[in-house]
């Protein structure tokens, strides 16, 4: 079976832990496919970016947006580094976001990635995908929240995904 994908306008937003900038943060605009009710299936990946070419570098496109971002081939974060997901409301009403916990050695992991690359892309990748890679302008740590447009079914779906491990 396959996935139905839908974009939908996405801004991540920090939970406590100062994610400003960052597809975990308050200002960035992104788009984020819909999730299906196959999303147990689903991988996150989180990796550092670049916008323009480089060595070692691969050229990947923005979901929804035709953007260009040049990937490191080293993963960050995944589903294992999930500790927690859950839904929360939205700001507006009918939608809803997905919280975010990381493990100890996902938040050390994402900690020390992200201070060395302030002002840089991060790509954040569902199923293979770069659904947003907004610059970070800030470090990230411990915790999360992804919001937008998702509705209940869909951020339940991607909630579902993240805890599955």
């Amino acid at each position: 079976m396959t996935h139905q994908w839908r974009s939908t306008s996405v801004v991540a937003a920090a939970i406590a832990l100062g994610l400003s900038g960052a597809a975990l943060s308050a200002s960035s605009l992104a788009t984020i496919p819909s999730v299906s009710d196959e999303a147990q299936t689903s991988t996150l990946e989180v990796r550092l970016a670049e916008r323009r070419p480089g060595a070692g570098l691969s050229e990947a496109t923005v979901q929804g947006s035709g953007e260009k971002v040049y990937l490191y081939p080293d993963v960050i974060i995944t589903n294992a580094d999930v500790v927690s997901a859950h839904v929360i409301p939205g700001d507006r009403p009918g939608t809803f976001n997905v919280g975010i916990m990381f493990s100890p050695e996902g938040s050390a992991k994402i900690e020390k990635a992200t201070q060395a690359h302030l002002n840089g892309p991060l790509a954040i990748l569902v199923n293979g995908r770069v659904i947003s890679a907004p610059t970070l302008r800030s470090q990230i740590r411990g915790s999360a929240v992804v919001t937008g447009d998702l509705t209940g079914a869909e951020a339940s779906a991607l909630a579902a995904s993240l805890n599955s491990r």
